[in-house]
C-alpha cells in the first residue's frame, strides 16, 4: 500500500525538550547522522510530508528549510517528530499495511506510542486540526494496535545521549548510498583501525597525522569535512557537511557534530546540533549544544558528579530526576561561554546568555542572562538580535523573521519571570 502523506507531529510534552524547544520543532532534533525529518525525508522519498504542531515554530521551521506545510489527499502516516524511526521501518510498515487492510492503526514500539496510520476513507485533515497530537486521546481509542521494533521516542534532550552510537550505526545503512568507504591510498600520513567501517562523503580533507578509530563503531564523514593534523577520532562518531576538526582535537565515541561546526579539545558521548563552535581545549561530555553556539577557548562541562550520584535537572517548569550519573550541559542557541567557563554537572542554559564567570556556573541559566548567575542581568533584546544576525550573515545565513518571534516570546518570559 503507497502512503500519500506522513506528518510529522509534536506531542503534548514537546517543551520537556527544552532548551532545545525554544527554537526548534521536535522532527529536529539530531539523533543520529540525521535530523529525525532528514530521516524521514530519506525513508520516504516519494512522500508528500507535512506537519502538526506549535504554530510558530512550525513557520520557523519551513522557512528557514524553504518547505511548505501542506497536506494532500488520501491516506496519511502520522509520526511522533521526537521519535527516531528505523532504516527497515518502511518495508515493516508496507507488509503490515497490506496485512491489514483499509483500517486504522496504531503504531507501537516496546508498547508506546509513536504514531498511527489513517486510511484514504477517514477524514484526517479536520480530525487532526491541533498544535499538539496525543495518542491516547478518545480519537484513537478506537484503533487497533501493531508494534513494530526498534523505534526510539525522546522524552527529554539528555535522552537523546544514550542511543547516539547504536543510532549512527543504523544510519550507516542509509548514507551507503551516497558515501564510499574510505581508501587509504588518497590521503598522505594517515592511520585507519577497521577503515572499512569509515564513510566518506565528497570533497574531504585530512591531515598528516589523523588517527580514526573504527573498531567500535563506524565513523562518518560528510561532504567537505576538514580534519587538521595530528587529531584522533573514535567510533561511533558522525560528522556533518562543512564540519572542521581542530588541530590535536581528542573525539571519543558515540558523538554527533552537525553541518558547518567548528570543533576542537576533547569531546566525549555528545551532539552539535550545527553552524556552532566548540574548537579550542577543554572538556565537553555529555552534552547537546544547539545552533549558534560558541564555547570559548578552555570552556569545560563536568558531567560527573564527585560523589557519582544521580543528577537532577533544572527546567523553567518542573524539576527531573534524571536516573543518570553522567549529563553536561543542554544550551540553547545563540548562548556564548567566555574563556575559561566552567559548566558544573548536569547544566541547563537558555538561549541568547552571554556567559562569564570566575567559578562554576550554575546548574540553571535562564534565557538572556548577561553573565550566568542567578541575579545577573537581562541581556537587551535589541543587541541580542543585532550579536545574532552578525554571526549568522559570516556563515551567510539571515535570521527570519519567525526566529525573532520565537526569540521575542522567549524574552517576554523572562522579563515576566522578574516581576
Amino acid at each position: 500500500m503507497d502512503i500519500n502523506n506522513i506528518i510529522l507531529f509534536e506531542n503534548n510534552n514537546t517543551v520537556d525538550l527544552y532548551p532545545f524547544s525554544i527554537m526548534h520543532c521536535s522532527w529536529e532534533l539530531r539523533t543520529g547522522v540525521f535530523r529525525n525529518y532528514d530521516r524521514v525525508q530519506h525513508l520516504f522519498p516519494k512522500v508528500n510530508i507535512g506537519f502538526i504542531g506549535r504554530a510558530l515554530h512550525i513557520a520557523s521551521f519551513t522557512a528557514r528549510e524553504g518547505l511548505e506545510n501542506n497536506f494532500t489527499d488520501g491516506n496519511a502516516l502520522l509520526i511522533d517528530g521526537s521519535a527516531y524511526i528505523n532504516y527497515d521501518f518502511p518495508e515493516l510498515l508496507e507488509s503490515k499495511l497490506d496485512s491489514i487492510g483499509d483500517k486504522p492503526i496504531i503504531l507501537t514500539s516496546n508498547g508506546k506510542r509513536f504514531g498511527c496510520f489513517i486510511p484514504e476513507n477517514y477524514d484526517f485533515k479536520s480530525s487532526l486540526n491541533s498544535q499538539n497530537i496525543n495518542l491516547d486521546d478518545d480519537i484513537f481509542k478506537v484503533f487497533d494496535e501493531i508494534e513494530f521494533p526498534g523505534i526510539i521516542q525522546y522524552n527529554y534532550l539528555w535522552d537523546t545521549l544514550d542511543t547516539v552510537g547504536e543510532n549512527i550505526a543504523k544510519d550507516a545503512k542509509i548514507v551507503t548510498k551516497n558515501y564510499h568507504r574510505l581508501y587509504l591510498p588518497q590521503f598522505h600520513g594517515i592511520h585507519a583501525h577497521n577503515p572499512d567501517n569509515v564513510l566518506v562523503g565528497k570533497n574531504i580533507s585530512i591531515s598528516p597525522n589523523v588517527l580514526l578509530d573504527a573498531t567500535e563503531g563506524p565513523i562518518i564523514l560528510g561532504d567537505g569535512v576538514r580534519i587538521m593534523p595530528n587529531s584522533t577520532i573514535i567510533g561511533p562518531t558522525s560528522i556533518g557537511d562543512n564540519t572542521v576538526i581542530k588541530i590535536g582535537a581528542k573525539i571519543y565515541g558515540n558523538n554527533i557534530f552537525g553541518p558547518h561546526c567548528k570543533v576542537g579539545g576533547e569531546i566525549e558521548n555528545s551532539i552539535i546540533q550545527s553552524y556552532s563552535n566548540k574548537q579550542h581545549d577543554g572538556y565537553l561530555g555529555h552534552s547537546y549544544i544547539c545552533e549558534w553556539v560558541n564555547l570559548g577557548a578552555d570552556t569545560n562541562t563536568s558531567d560527573l558528579k564527585n560523589t557519582y550520584s544521580e543528577i537532577r535537572m533544572e527546567l523553567p517548569h518542573k524539576s527531573i530526576d534524571t536516573g543518570k550519573i553522567f549529563v553536561g550541559l543542554m544550551c540553547g542557541d545563540h548562548t556564548k561561554s567566555g574563556i575559561n567557563s566552567m559548566f558544573t554537572t548536569g547544566t541547563t542554559a537558555g538561549i541568547c546568555g552571554i556567559l562569564v564567570k570566575e567559578w562554576f556556573l550554575p546548574n540553571y541559566i535562564k534565557s538572556y542572562s548577561w553573565g550566568g548567575k542567578s541575579t545577573s542581568p537581562v541581556y537587551k533584546f535589541d543587541s541580542a538580535i543585532e550579536t545574532a544576525k552578525i554571526v549568522m550573515a559570516r556563515r551567510n545565513k539571515t535570521i527570519t523573521d519567525e526566529e525573532i518571534a520565537l526569540m521575542q516570546i522567549e524574552y517576554d518570559k523572562v522579563r515576566e519571570s522578574q516581576i
